[in-house]
């Protein structure tokens, strides 16, 4: 079964539709019919006013669809061949003022949804005139809903126009052969030279039905007065569609390239350099049917026109339309200035276009005739190296100064002769060639196989309303907010911004990298256009922030993510969105140039007007990592190219990052400080804060509620989301006992109980509706509050400086982590840009002979601790033993260098900086450890393979850099003393940490009893809590908010939490779920900063 794709070629002074026909993926151009309409320049330069052009130009091309085409011969696309620059995959258009009629109100706008919405007001208008809701199929002549003369006035309304190959225009910036005046020009040599410079023609090959014939007469009325008729309801179910099936753009010199190669007369080149000569200089080098884009043999981006010509100008501004008047005007002054009476100029610079002057040149001015063969010697010139590296087998030229191709053709091969030899053919078929390239490019779009999945992850969304069981460890802690409520999906909310944009005319949609944008704005769309279609509004139109990012700070990009070939990068926490990455004359030339009403959408909206209305969504961390592994999201601020270093030698920490790994150094070196940073901001300003986790049904709040919430949870104990990875060493714990996790994944190797940069916070209001937000926004606002006195304030108050995280490492059933260290304060600093270096220590909270009895007795079930090395250990061959392991893929003797301690239940192991490491198979650690958590340098991985299959990197060189050979595993082995025992209630032992780290750690050991209370004081320093052995504890404290009332909070086995510094007193109760034949103490580990930290991170 055939189908049909809207091809349109979207020019300066015109648009030209067509019907293409797909047919087994064959595209041929649907009778050899186009329809084409000039574009007026407006006034106002509304863009809506060209926009309603194009749709008025489709709905010409809709009304003989339905005319003449069956129900089974739908139309499934538009692929639109449009000029540049523009985010073509993105519809975004980079416009200003030099195409599209010097429209400035081009720049940044969306032109997808600017056709999705003409395409809705085509839909409508049908509607009302055709009114197919009540159409049945007519059983008479005289049953159609309209009368003949009825019909024909209607189509007179409807301005139905000539279809021609290119309507006549003024416009000064595009002119074509076929309407040239010529006085003097031999018809008979003219059809002669058009065959041998220009292709093969219609007669002149079989491949009749791709080649173009274009009518020169008027639309005959009385062929379509039945589409009453004829708009059966399944064509009207098509038509209904428009708006909805996919919409692409291309660069309209790639798009004539691609259908110039397709062409039966240029299938035998292998390279074909394709040009297009006319508003701009475009280009496209093609090798066996490929775009080349990034090859050493072609300019980068495949790209011309912005090639550097001399030393002040580019490409474009010679071999364009505008290029070619500035030279005829160079040679009408020199003239005039040597003969300044005998010269007469004929015509007005600013009245006389590139038509005239083919025209003149034609009829004898010898002036206008030496501006075209200067144009042509300096192309030649300009071409040849690029020919040359790209060994180009063929030129083809199109554009509007192709169809003066005599005017150009014996100079430009004069030129080329002289250092290559290779055909040049001018195309006199450009529109045809381009709606058939848009095609050819949008069929893999049209009929890809597998439906792209948003998200690659076994885990569930977070729900929009929590029926889970709290009971067990929760997955979806959440707090409930003071005041207000939670609204869901996109319907209430838009009822909401609607008032806004009419009240300001303008909105601001700004939020967090990977935030799916085009979701909003589609959404938005959509929904505004009926509310303005009843209230007789103008459209919306959106404009994009990609529009004002800078396009050429890699340099600075690549600063702080050093080498491609590694993992690491540095924190680019000195800089900040819009001094480092906005291009401050495009969001002024932006800010100049909007059309109202208007949306402002994606990173930066915030910053082009300070006090329209802001909407902020956000976007939780683990989300934005499924979304990368699906290659829906990526990293905002990467640079455009990569820095490759030249690599030297093998025993480097050199690796070939894989495009995940990539993006995920960017998000965390580049993307994370620069947003975060923003996101704060942005905070006073948020007229909504929106959770964008949900495809299609965002939960939002309004923004004093939201701001009133942060305070609120400043003065209550607080627990984050939670969230699980698989590794390679992943165990099987964590899914027995975490229930509501998905059991899909194969292990669980890590959970993120409490990594700040990478949680969230979850509210809820009354009726358990949830919104998810970043914990930085919180903590960035509310810092002092948690962490109380003056000294913790001054060294952990940024936003993302909380100092202490706890998380899972679950090796049960699993394998033995990588041999590692971590840097120094001083490296980490250096050469990372962190605060504080990664100090950790490993509390046993189970092991598998203590987990199942049946393996208590069982050696190979046995857990341990590498940790320390043994005496006498010498650095150089330990060194080179590890070179050799990594070289030669053979095993590394662990045991001859490393300590390898038994570990079991409730032990306490200190790791601080530069210590070798590893938690050994068949236990779950707890990390008790300062918050960076990157900063992992692997010595020797156990020759396994990541999850991907790859061999996962090691840092050797970064490692033997902070190694301590002299620290002994006994002795950083944990040696817990009692400070307080109460008989029969509980006991309180401190588990000393290393004189390196900053935070210190209590144990509470409490008797099985929910009679027993105690009473424990924060001390002006926040408390982070986990019961590691009991059922559940519960926390009942003195709520400032609510008049000093007491709350109660209650928290399950192995979940971790926050009691801030602003709650000064809080008791603890054991609670028994569950009664066992051996009642089993509870267990809740404190940890804590310590009073001189400041000191140790001097």
């Amino acid at each position: 079964m055939s189908s049909f794709v809207i091809g349109l070629d979207i020019g300066g002074t015109h648009i030209t539709a067509t019907l293409v026909r797909i047919e087994n993926r064959n595209v041929t151009i649907e009778r050899d019919v186009f329809y084409t309409r000039s574009i007026e320049p407006t006034i106002d330069k509304d863009p809506r006013s060209i926009i309603s052009t194009w749709i008025a130009c489709i709905e010409e091309l809709i009304h003989d669809y339905v005319n003449k085409y069956q129900e089974n011969q739908p139309i499934i696309g538009i692929a639109c061949g449009i000029p540049g620059p523009m985010d073509y995959e993105r519809g975004i258009s980079y416009i200003q003022s030099t195409q599209l009629n010097k429209c400035e109100k081009f720049f940044g706008l969306n032109l997808r949804y600017a056709l999705e919405d003409g395409l809705r007001d085509l839909i409508s208008r049908w509607k009302r005139i055709y009114n197919p809701k009540y159409f049945t199929p007519p059983t008479s002549p005289r049953s159609s809903l309209f009368g003949q003369e009825k019909q024909v006035t209607l189509e007179k309304s409807l301005h139905m126009k000539r279809v021609t190959e290119i309507l006549s225009t003024t416009n000064p910036t595009s002119f074509h052969y076929k309407d040239l005046q010529l006085e003097n020009l031999d018809s008979e040599s003219s059809v002669k030279e058009i065959t041998n410079f220009c292709g093969l023609q219609d007669k002149d090959t079989e491949d009749v039905q791709t080649e173009t014939s274009f009518p020169e007469k008027e639309i005959d009325l009385s062929t379509k007065l039945n589409i009453t008729e004829n708009l059966t309801p399944k064509i009207w179910t098509m038509i209904k569609q428009l708006a909805e099936i996919p919409i692409t753009f291309y660069n309209d010199a790639t798009c004539f390239a691609v259908g110039e190669a397709h062409k039966h007369q240029n299938k035998d080149y292998k390279r074909i350099l394709a040009l297009t000569l006319g508003t701009g200089f475009g280009s496209t080098f093609i090798d066996e049917n490929e775009i080349i884009l990034h090859r050493n043999d072609v300019p980068p981006g495949g790209m011309l026109w912005n090639y550097p010509y001399d030393e002040h100008s580019i490409a474009d501004d010679w071999f364009s339309t505008r290029g070619l008047m500035n030279i005829y005007e160079k040679i009408l002054h020199n003239e005039s200035m040597e003969n300044a009476n005998q010269v007469k100029i004929r015509f007005q610079m600013d009245s006389f276009d590139g038509r005239t002057l083919a025209e003149q040149a034609l009829n004898g001015d010898e002036n206008a005739k030496k501006a075209f063969e200067t144009f042509a010697r300096l192309l030649g010139e300009f071409l040849i190296p690029h020919v040359k590296k790209f060994q180009t087998d063929i030129i083809i030229i199109g554009g509007g100064i192709a169809h003066a191709y005599q005017l150009i053709k014996d100079e430009l091969m004069k030129i080329m002769e002289k250092s290559v030899m290779i055909p040049v053919y001018f195309s006199l078929s450009h529109e045809k060639s381009i709606c058939l390239g848009a095609a050819y490019q949008q069929i893999p779009i049209l009929f890809q196989s597998t439906p792209k999945i948003f998200r690659q992850t076994h885990q569930n969304l977070l729900p929009v309303i929590k029926t889970l069981d709290i009971n067990q460890y929760d997955i979806y802690p959440c707090h409930e907010i003071p005041i207000g409520s939670i609204g869901i999906g996109h319907k209430q909310f838009h009822e909401k911004l609607f008032r806004l944009i009419e009240e300001n005319q303008i909105l601001l949609i700004d939020g967090f990298v990977g935030t799916n944008f085009d979701e909003f704005a589609c959404e938005l769309n959509k929904s505004y256009h009926y509310q303005s279609k009843d209230k007789n509004l103008p459209s919306l139109v959106f404009y994009d922030t990609r529009t004002f990012l800078q396009t050429h700070s890699d340099q600075k990009r690549n600063f702080y993510l050093k080498s491609s070939k590694s993992i690491f990068g540095k924190l680019a926490i000195d800089l900040n969105f819009k001094d480092d990455f906005v291009d401050e004359n495009k969001l002024i030339y932006l800010q100049k140039n909007l059309s109202y009403p208007c949306i402002i959408i994606g990173p930066g909206a915030s910053f082009v007007h300070e006090t329209g209305p802001l909407i902020y969504i956000d976007l939780p961390k683990n989300e934005l990592y499924y979304r990368l592994a699906a290659q829906t999201a990526c990293s905002y601020l990467k640079p455009q190219r990569q820095d490759i270093p030249v690599i030297n030698s093998i025993d480097t920490d050199d690796y070939e990052l894989t495009a995940g790994v990539y993006e995920q150094k960017c998000l965390y070196f580049l993307d994370y400080p620069i947003f975060n940073k923003l996101k704060q901001e942005l905070l006073s300003r948020m007229t909504f804060f929106v959770d964008g986790q949900r495809p299609n049904c965002p939960t939002w709040l309004d923004g004093d509620t939201f701001r009133q919430t942060l305070a609120h949870l400043a003065n209550v104990p607080i627990r984050v989301r939670p969230w699980f990875e698989p590794g390679p060493w992943g165990g099987q714990w964590l899914k027995t006992v975490c229930t509501n996790l998905s059991q899909f994944p194969k292990n669980y190797a890590w959970s993120f109980e409490m990594i700040t940069p990478e949680n969230g916070i979850i509210l809820s209001d009354r009726n358990h509706h949830l919104i998810e937000f970043s914990w930085d926004l919180f903590y960035g606002s509310q810092s002092n509050r948690v962490l109380g006195n003056d000294m913790h304030c001054r060294l952990f108050n940024g936003a993302n400086d909380f100092p202490i995280r706890f998380d899972f490492l679950d090796t049960i059933d699993g394998g033995n982590l990588s041999i590692q260290c971590h840097p120094n304060l001083q490296y980490i600093r250096e050469n990372f840009g962190e605060k504080i270096t990664q100090d950790e220590t490993y509390y046993i909270i189970e092991t598998k002979q203590h987990w199942k009895e049946e393996y208590e007795n069982d050696d190979n079930s046995s857990a341990c601790v590498y940790l320390g090395f043994h005496e006498n250990v010498n650095p150089e061959e330990f060194h080179q033993a590890l070179l050799h392991s990594r070289q030669q893929t053979q095993e590394f003797q662990v045991e001859k260098y490393i300590q390898c301690l038994p570990s079991k239940l409730h032990d306490f192991f200190l790791i601080p900086n530069e210590t070798i490491h590893a938690s050994g198979r068949n236990q779950v650690v707890l990390e008790i450890s300062a918050t960076p958590y990157t900063y992992t340098f692997k010595l020797y991985d156990w020759l396994r393979l990541g999850l991907d299959g790859r061999p996962r990197p090691l840092n050797i060189e970064h490692g033997m850099k902070n190694l301590k050979f002299d620290r002994r595993g006994e002795q950083l082995r944990c040696q817990p003393k009692t400070i307080k025992s109460e008989i029969d209630q509980y006991k309180e032992e401190h588990l000393p940490t290393h004189d390196l780290h900053f935070y210190d750690v209590h144990r509470l050991i409490i008797e099985p009893n929910e009679s027993i209370e105690i009473l424990r004081q924060t001390e002006n320093r926040f408390h982070l809590c986990m019961l590691v052995e009991g059922d559940a504890i519960e926390i009942e404290f003195n709520s400032i908010d609510n008049q000093q009332q007491k709350q109660i909070q209650q928290y399950n086995y192995i979940e971790t939490f926050l009691i801030p510094a602003s709650i000064q007193e809080y008791r603890l109760r054991p609670i028994i779920k569950q009664q066992q034949k051996t009642a089993r103490k509870f267990v809740l580990i404190i940890a804590f900063l310590k009073w001189d930290c400041e000191k140790l991170l001097d």
